[in-house]
């Protein structure tokens, strides 16, 4: 599409927002003045007329002086004045980029940090691959998406073993990318707008409308490993009917990519860690490669006692060499390699190899389904609907498996040690009389430490079915002389999320590891064994397991010990909503504008864990494993809410009646009540303004009260068991770390603890937790505010500057207190102990046995920055070159000052300036549109960041990253009218992520790009 938009009517636009008109396709396509459909719809503009371009694409072409609607605001207004700062990516930018994903699309824009959860990392087996995107840094739960400024019904999973916090967040993957027309996104001041959620921000996914045409486009890609690739069809088709009154558009939309896992990549299977040293020396922690550990492998480290140490307690051959199950199940030496201070973790050497077990990319397939349809009744009144089917399912390739070892529990317990009798009859004669040389007198049986990564993999899937429809009517009603806007709508969507996961049935795998050899000479089972009541999946009789080496189990075995469990989550979301707004006045020549409306809101979940998760039921009442994992609680809730609210725009002064030094004044403000059945009534509100002095120069800024109210699972989770890990602040290690580290120091010595020697298990490997919801939780509050200046000089056509300071103080926030955090409320407090340290136990040892967790209003959050951005659009034409094309230019740059957490008047955690957040980072794309060529090439950088800005300074030998760029190129070929070619490539100069990123947690989305390397793809559009 194109749209030439005169210099008047360019006066005082976000310059944000003009990034898809002046950078064309450097950063967007470019935009109608019109608003779409849904848009229209949800705010009543005028009534659009439609002409169909040589591609097949609509355009929407209301002539100048449109009023158009963006989000933030139910009011029409002149092109894109927001008050608000506004970024907009649109439908040229997302196919110039060969995105299949929206998720994708808002990573280009550097206020959004890592997305909370997608295809790429570490992934929930209760949703793998969903993507929920997060706004400056404050949480996934904390950024309102909506498609076409409506809900969509959430997919997150309402557990609290769910992939992202509680909360009703939209998963990106049930979005199209081919019927997309824009995304826009605004900082605050969506909350009076829309209700609750949007205390960051708003995305408004905005699709194509009254489209006529049929195209087809297929894309393939892969990376220059020859791995990982991905392939997307797409058809979109439309047709205008009862001359022209009526349109139905049809979408359907095939993706998938195959996944790769740490093992596939040099830079993740060197296995990089933090390890610390066995001698102390400058630093607590030092930078190792290929982190080892020793406590189990993969084959079985056996040991003479109930212990971890294979130095102290491992079994050793004549020689003195310790030993292990290697492959084939025999003994074969183990190398300790460079053992860290713990003893069973080392740095090289050939134990268990955990780096390999992580998951870099998700396989993921999904199909989606789309039709819209609208009917003009008359002038007065239109019909609108839309229907939704998306089915898509994600797989985790890898996952840490199960252990057994001393570190967890003791021998024989169900992540202990095993214990194996010497008669095993899978124990070859020559390694049995080895074992028994190294045990005690009388003693017949030892101690296995095993991970099971060749039985339990971690593999995990789920398939996710989203349904969705929407209905109304919209169009204008003559009040006082005037003609108002008026809509009406009801949206119903419903998600079901089912899981597929293989788990390991304990007691029929203490039966199987319990061989025997029979009379005749057979290896059985031990006689008399009792089955778990939970079916396996051959569901038949014992099989026999063979635990020594790799791969070793036989399919029977297999079989039996395995049993498949299926959780499911559902989402249910219903939203009636009624608006009206038009000019209810003139002052000094410019319509007063004011819009009204009442919106109910219905939303439900249920999460069932399923008979495995669930556990078996005792007669005290109780539950008991099945399996490693605790029993997982169902969750059901519903809430409802009825919300009013207004907005009222006032133009003192505008192009109507401007003066010589005053140009624009214009006051905005916006209010809205919920009364939510869970956390009761309040108020959100908006207010701001613009001014400007000078033609092309013009300041905005405005104050918003914003609210979240309580998710589902944050209010209904049951008491559930979980498990947790963390840094124990008297640990040796993290002692010297917090606001006050000789506070911290003191009161773990008034604990009795000596913070020099002790190793916390806690903060190296998990212990059980219980978590609980709480009914009395209240909403969140934030109180926001925004201020900048929009430039656009006339002497510089084309050129546009806008800069915006972001500021958000959120209170009351509510969290899921974690191990940590209590651990660090209760001894970095001056007054020890308070009422934190009741919310855990130490044993005599001080080792942490439990933590109580659970959902409080006791966090605050604060977060500030300047968003800005520099558009400029050059027709060759202007310096001689006629019909040469267009070069554009755009940058998009975010500084983050603040971002802090701060849970009660505990430490307060910095995360500005750290992975994912970096102070500086920035989006630059450089364009040349010509009749056949098109070229994009785009530069996105991200600044150095530090591990953890609040740790010591000798914590870490190495600090953090340096900055880093990634560039980006595609080139698009115009074949003829109907078809056209691009080539993209991905990491054009093979940039590697900077050493050390997958050395600690949360480096690999951010710098994913660099770790795949290289990527190509190829897409074709036909369009007829």
């Amino acid at each position: 599409m194109s749209h030439t938009i005169k210099v008047r009517a360019l006066r005082d636009v976000s310059a944000v927002a003009l990034l898809t008109i002046l950078a064309g396709p450097a950063f967007a396509q470019t935009l109608p003045p019109a608003a779409p459909e849904s848009t229209t719809a949800q705010s009543g503009t005028a009534t659009e007329t439609t002409t169909t371009s040589q591609n097949g694409t609509t355009t929407q072409d209301a002539g100048a002086g449109q009023d158009v609607v963006v989000t933030g605001s139910r009011i029409a207004r002149p092109e894109f004045e927001t008050l608000q700062p506004t970024q907009v990516v649109g439908a040229a930018q997302i196919e110039n980029r060969g995105y299949t994903n929206v998720g994708q699309v808002l990573s280009e824009i550097p206020a959004f940090g890592p997305p909370g959860n997608s295809g790429v990392g570490a992934q929930s087996s209760f949703g793998p691959a969903q993507t929920f995107v997060d706004f400056f840094g404050l949480g996934t739960q904390r950024t309102l998406v909506l498609v076409n400024g409506r809900r969509f019904v959430s997919s997150n999973t309402a557990s609290i073993f769910g992939p992202v916090s509680a909360g009703t967040q939209v998963d990106l993957n049930n979005i199209p990318t081919t019927l997309v027309e824009r995304v826009e996104t605004v900082a605050i001041g969506g909350a009076p707008i829309y209700g609750s959620d949007a205390i960051a921000g708003t995305v408004n996914i905005i699709l194509k409308r009254n489209y006529e045409g049929l195209q087809i486009e297929g894309q393939a890609g892969v990376s220059q490993m020859g791995d990982a690739p991905d392939q997307r069809l797409s058809l979109l088709a439309g047709k205008n009917f009862a001359d022209g009154r009526g349109n139905i558009t049809i979408s359907g939309e095939y993706n998938r990519v195959t996944g790769l896992t740490a093992a596939d990549r040099d830079i993740t299977a060197t296995g990089y860690f933090f390890g610390t040293p066995a001698t102390p020396g400058d630093f607590q922690r030092v930078l190792y490669p290929n982190q080892r550990y020793s406590a189990f492998t993969i084959g079985g480290v056996p040991f003479s006692a109930d212990e971890y140490l294979a130095s102290d307690f491992g079994i050793r051959n004549a020689a003195g060499q310790l030993l292990q199950f290697g492959a084939n199940g025999t003994l074969v030496p183990l190398d300790l390699g460079t053992p860290m201070r713990q003893g069973y973790i080392s740095s090289g050497g050939n134990g268990y190899n955990l780096p390999l077990q992580s998951n870099l990319l998700t396989n993921s397939e999904r199909y989606v389904a789309n039709a819209q349809a609208s009917y003009e009744f008359s002038d007065r009144i239109r019909f609108f609907g839309e229907a939704w089917y998306v089915r898509s399912k994600g797989v985790n390739l890898i996952d840490q498996p199960n252990y057994n070892t001393a570190l967890f529990d003791v021998a024989g317990a169900a992540d202990g040690n095993l214990l194996i009798s010497l008669d095993n009859p899978y124990l070859s004669a020559t390694d049995r009389a080895t074992i028994a040389a190294n045990l005690p007198a009388g003693q017949n049986q030892f101690y296995v430490g095993r991970a099971l990564a060749d039985l339990t993999t971690g593999r995990a899937e789920a398939t996710v079915e989203t349904y969705r429809f929407v209905g109304g009517f919209d169009g204008t009603v003559p009040l006082l002389g005037r003609d108002f806007k008026w809509e009406a709508s009801a949206v119903y969507g419903k998600s079901i999320t089912n899981g597929r996961n293989f788990e390991l049935i304990q007691q029929n795998f203490a039966n199987a590891i319990d061989a025997v050899r029979d009379a005749s000479g057979n290896i059985t089972c031990r006689p008399g064994v009792v089955n778990a009541t939970i079916p396996s999946i051959g569901g038949g009789a014992c099989a026999p397991l063979n635990i020594f080496g790799v791969g070793q189990a036989s399919q029977a075995a297999r079989d039996y010990i395995f049993a498949v469990a299926t959780p499911r989550s559902a989402n249910e979301q219903l939203v009636f909503n009624a608006n009206i707004n038009g000019p209810v006045f003139q002052l000094f020549g410019n319509d007063v504008s004011l819009s009204l409306g009442y919106e109910h809101r219905e939303e439900k979940t249920q999460f069932d864990p399923g008979a495995f998760y669930y556990g078996e039921p005792q007669a005290d009442g109780s539950r008991v494993q099945y399996g490693r994992t605790i029993p997982i609680d169902p969750i059901r809730g519903k809430f409802h809410t009825n919300e009013v609210f207004g907005e009222v725009v006032v133009p003192f002064v505008s192009s109507k009646n401007e003066l010589s030094w005053l140009k624009t004044l214009e006051f905005d403000g916006a209010a809205r009540y919920v009364d939510n059945s869970l956390s009761g009534g309040d108020v959100t509100w908006t207010a701001g303004g613009r001014i400007g002095f000078f033609q092309g120069l013009t300041f905005r800024g405005n104050f918003t009260r914003s609210i979240r109210s309580p998710a589902i699972t944050e209010v209904f989770n049951p008491t559930s068991r979980a498990f947790d890990s963390g840094f124990d602040p008297c640990d040796a290690r993290y002692v010297g770390n917090g606001p006050n580290p000789a506070v911290r120091r003191a009161n773990c010595v008034a604990a009795g603890i000596n913070p020099d020697t002790f190793d916390s298990r806690f903060s190296n490997f998990t212990i059980p937790v219980t978590v609980a919801g709480n009914p009395n939780l209240r909403n969140e509050k934030a109180n926001s505010w925004t201020v900048g200046a929009i430039a656009q000089p006339a002497f510089v056509p084309g050129l546009s500057v806008a800069v915006d300071w972001v500021n958000i103080k959120l209170n009351d926030a509510i969290t899921s207190l974690d191990g940590e955090s209590i651990l660090n409320a209760c001894y970095d407090g001056a007054g020890y102990p308070n009422q934190f340290c009741g919310q855990f136990n130490r044993g005599a040892d001080g080792q942490i046995t439990t933590i109580r967790e659970g959902y409080f209003n006791a966090a605050s959050y604060e977060m500030a920055g300047l968003q800005s951005t520099i558009a400029y659009r050059l027709p060759l034409s202007r310096v001689g070159l006629e019909n040469a094309g267009t070069v554009g230019l755009s940058v998009n740059y975010f500084y983050r000052d603040k971002l802090q957490t701060q849970i009660g008047v505990g430490d307060v955690d910095h995360a500005a300036g750290e992975i994912g957040y970096p102070r500086h980072s920035g989006t630059a794309n450089l364009t040349y549109e010509g009749k056949v060529i098109n070229f994009l090439f785009q530069g996105q950088y991200t600044g150095k960041v530090k591990f953890n800005l609040d740790e010591a300074a000798n914590a870490r030998n190495i600090s953090g990253l340096s900055d880093w760029m990634v560039f980006n190129t595609t080139v698009g070929v115009k074949v003829n009218d109907q078809f056209n070619l691009r080539f993209i490539v991905d990491n054009v100069f093979n940039a590697s992520a900077p050493f050390p990123a997958t050395a600690v947690g949360g480096g690999t989305r951010p710098y994913f790009s660099g770790i795949i390397g290289r990527f190509f793809r190829v897409a074709a559009t036909a369009r007829f």
